[in-house]
C-alpha cells in the first residue's frame, strides 16, 4: 500500500465508508474511542451505525453509478473540504468503486487502500488459492471450469457435496449484487448452479473439507506481521456463510505460518483476515480465502482488546510500528439479528449429516448460558459505552416477532376462499380499467421491471411503469435476472431501479405489488391509496397469492418468480 501523503498536520479526523453493524461500526467505535473525529458517508438511512454517539457527522454521497460521476464528485469535494488524515472503505462495495478509480480520488487525501496488484490477488478466489499453493499453504482440491465446460466427467474425482466458488464476490462495475459461494448436494444441481454461475466467469469446483471455521487476523507492514489474532466460529451457517457466533482462541503457530508466507510473499502492508477450515479431530486444515478488508467478526477481536482499527490508523497516518500481541481468549461475541436465524435452522437440521454445521442444542444453551454468567458473552452492537444501536437493533427484533405473529394471522385471512374471490376481482378490474399501472417490488430490480416489460408487450394501450420501496435509485438488475428475463423477451439490461414516491402513487391509476411485506409497506406510506392497491397473485385465485423476491437465488428462483407473474398477467 502507497500513500501519497505525509504524517504531518494531522487534522484526528477520519472518514468511514460503509453501513454495516459488524465490520463498519466496529470501526467507527474503535476509532471514536481513540479520541478521533469520525465523519461516515455511504451509509444508508436506516443503519443503525448512524445512531453510534462516536459518528461526528454523516454525509449524504450518491450511489455508486457506472454511468454517472455525480458520486466521484461528491466524495472529492467532500474528502478536500475536510481533509481526513485518513479514509477507510470498510466493505467490497465501498472499496471496489474507489480502488477503480483511485489516481482520481489519491490527490484528494489519503485513502486506505491495497496496491492494486495484492488487492487483484486477494480479492479473487482463484489467484489466492494459486498463491497459497505456490508458498506451500493448504487448498482444497479443487479444479477450474472455464466458461462453456460443465464438468460432469468430476463425478470420478469429487464426492457429494462440492463447493463452487464464483472468482470475486464482487464485479467492481456492480457491487451492489453479490456472488455466492454455493454448494451442490446432487449432480442435477451441480448443473443447474455451474449454468448459473458460469455467467460472471470462470467458477472454481472444490471438495467440501469439513471442519471448524477459523481465522487469524493480522495487521502488516510490508508482509512483516505486527500483530495476530484469531478467532474460531461457535454457530456459522449449516451449509457455509458468515458466522453469527464466535470465540477468541490462541493463535496456532501452523496457521499463523501459512498466513505469514502468504503475506510475506505479497509484502502485504494492512488488516487482513485470513480464513481456514480446521478438522477438529485430525487438526488438518485447508485455506479458504484471505479477506483484504475488515471482516465481520471484527466486534469479537476488539472486544478481546485487538483493537485492529485504531491501530490501522496509527500504523499509516502515525507511522507506529509497535502493538500489543497479547489478546483476551475465551471472549465470545454475537450477532442477535443472524443468529436467530442460526438457532432455528440449527433446530430444524438434520443432524445425522455429517456436512451440515449443527451444534447439539441443549449443550449450546448452556454453553451460552456459562458465557453470560461469566461476562465473556458480548454483542455486536449492544455495548455499554455505545448503546443506542444495540437497543435500537433489540427494538427492531421485538418488533419483527410482533409483525412476524401479526403477519401469520394476516396471511391466513387473505388466503380465505371468499377473500381471495374478492381479491382477485377488484386485481382484475383495476388491471382492466386502469390507464396507469405501477408495479412496485422491494428493489426495482428483479419482479416489478419484469413485470413492467410483460405488461407492456400485453397491454400496449397502457401506461406501465414500476418502483420500489428501497430507498436506493439507479441500481442495475442482476445478471441471472438479466438472463431469465430474456427468455420471455424482456430486456432488463438497461433497467435502473427507481424509488417509489409520492409523484408515481399519485400518477398511478392501479399499483400491483408482488408479496405481503410491501402489500403492507406501500398501505402504510400511501394510505390515501389503499383503493389502488391489489396483489399481482391475486389475478390467479388458484395459486400462490404471494410471489416470493428471487434475489440472491438462482436461476430456477428467477425462472418460477417470472413464470407466476407472466401467468398472472395474461390472465386478467
Amino acid at each position: 500500500m502507497t500513500m501519497n501523503h505525509p504524517a504531518s498536520g494531522k487534522s484526528r479526523k477520519v472518514l468511514v465508508l460503509g453501513d454495516d453493524t459488524r465490520a463498519f461500526l466496529s470501526t467507527v467505535r474503535s476509532l471514536g474511542r481513540g479520541g478521533l473525529e469520525v465523519h461516515i458517508a455511504w451509509c444508508g438511512k436506516e443503519s443503525i451505525a448512524r445512531r453510534s454517539r462516536y459518528v461526528y457527522r454523516a454525509h449524504e454521497i450518491p450511489p455508486y453509478d457506472t454511468s454517472n460521476d455525480q458520486w466521484k464528485t461528491a466524495l472529492r469535494d467532500l474528502m478536500e473540504s475536510n481533509c481526513f488524515d485518513l479514509v477507510i472503505p470498510c466493505s467490497d462495495p465501498t472499496i471496489l468503486p474507489i480502488q477503480k478509480h483511485r489516481k482520481e480520488f489519491e490527490p484528494s487525501g489519503p485513502i486506505y487502500l491495497l496496491d492494486d496488484d495484492i488487492q487483484a490477488i486477494v480479492g479473487d478466489k482463484l489467484r489466492t488459492a494459486e498463491l497459497a499453493r505456490s508458498v506451500g499453504v493448504n487448498v482444497p482440491r479443487e479444479r477450474i471450469l472455464s466458461v462453456g465446460e460443465c464438468g460432469r466427467d468430476l463425478a470420478r474425482d469429487f464426492t457429494l457435496p462440492v463447493v463452487l466458488k464464483p472468482t470475486a464476490s464482487f464485479d467492481p462495475d456492480r457491487v451492489g449484487d453479490k456472488r455466492f459461494v454455493r454448494k451442490a448436494y446432487s449432480w442435477d444441481e451441480y448443473d443447474k448452479l455451474v449454468q448459473e454461475m458460469m455467467t460472471e466467469g470462470p467458477v472454481a469446483v472444490q471438495e467440501n473439507f469439513i471442519g471448524m471455521g477459523v481465522g487469524v487476523e493480522l495487521l502488516l507492514r510490508d508482509g512483516e506481521i505486527l500483530t495476530a489474532f484469531q478467532h474460531a466460529r461457535v454457530h456459522e451457517p449449516l451449509h457455509g456463510g458468515g458466522s453469527s457466533y464466535r470465540r477468541s482462541v490462541p493463535v496456532s503457530p501452523g496457521l499463523l505460518d501459512a498466513s505469514a508466507r502468504m503475506m510475506r510473499e505479497l509484502q502485504y502492508t494492512g488488516v487482513a483476515m485470513v480464513e481456514f477450515k480446521v478438522d477438529r479431530q485430525t487438526n488438518d486444515w485447508v485455506l479458504i480465502e484471505v479477506n483484504g478488508r475488515f471482516w465481520g467478526s471484527l466486534p469479537l477481536a476488539v472486544a478481546a482488546g485487538a483493537d485492529f482499527p485504531l491501530w490501522l490508523y496509527q500504523l499509516i497516518v502515525e507511522g507506529r510500528t509497535c502493538f500489543p500481541n497479547r489478546h483476551r481468549v475465551g471472549i465470545y461475541s454475537r450477532n442477535l439479528a443472524l443468529d436467530l436465524h442460526w438457532q432455528a435452522a440449527n433446530l430444524r437440521a438434520d443432524r445425522s449429516n455429517p456436512t451440515l454445521s449443527t451444534r447439539p442444542v441443549i449443550a449450546d444453551l448452556w454453553e451460552s448460558a456459562a458465557n453470560v454468567l461469566t461476562s465473556r458473552e458480548h454483542s455486536d452492537t449492544l455495548v455499554l459505552d455505545d448503546p443506542l444501536p444495540g437497543a435500537i437493533e433489540l427494538r427492531d427484533l421485538a418488533g419483527k416477532a410482533v409483525h412476524g405473529l401479526i403477519r401469520a394471522v394476516a396471511v391466513r385471512y387473505l388466503q380465505l376462499r371468499p377473500v381471495r374471490r374478492r381479491l382477485a376481482a377488484r386485481a382484475r378490474r383495476a388491471l382492466r380499467e386502469a390507464d396507469t399501472v405501477v408495479f412496485v417490488c422491494k428493489g426495482n430490480i428483479c419482479r416489478s421491471p419484469f413485470a413492467e416489460g410483460i405488461a407492456r408487450a400485453i397491454m400496449p394501450d397502457k401506461t406501465v411503469l414500476s418502483a420500489g420501496t428501497y430507498k436506493t435509485a439507479g441500481r442495475p438488475s442482476p445478471p441471472t435476472a438479466v438472463e431469465a428475463a430474456l427468455r420471455w423477451s424482456v430486456d432488463l439490461a438497461p433497467h435502473r431501479s427507481r424509488v417509489l414516491d409520492r409523484a408515481i402513487v399519485d400518477e398511478a391509476s392501479a399499483i400491483f405489488v408482488f408479496d405481503y411485506e410491501n402489500f403492507v409497506r406501500v398501505h402504510r406510506a400511501y394510505p390515501f391509496a389503499k383503493d389502488r392497491i391489489h396483489l399481482v397473485g391475486a389475478l390467479r385465485p388458484d395459486h400462490d397469492l404471494f410471489i416470493a423476491d428471487p434475489w440472491g437465488g438462482d436461476r430456477g428462483r428467477f425462472d418460477a418468480s417470472n413464470l407466476q407473474i407472466a401467468e398472472a398477467l395474461q390472465a386478467r
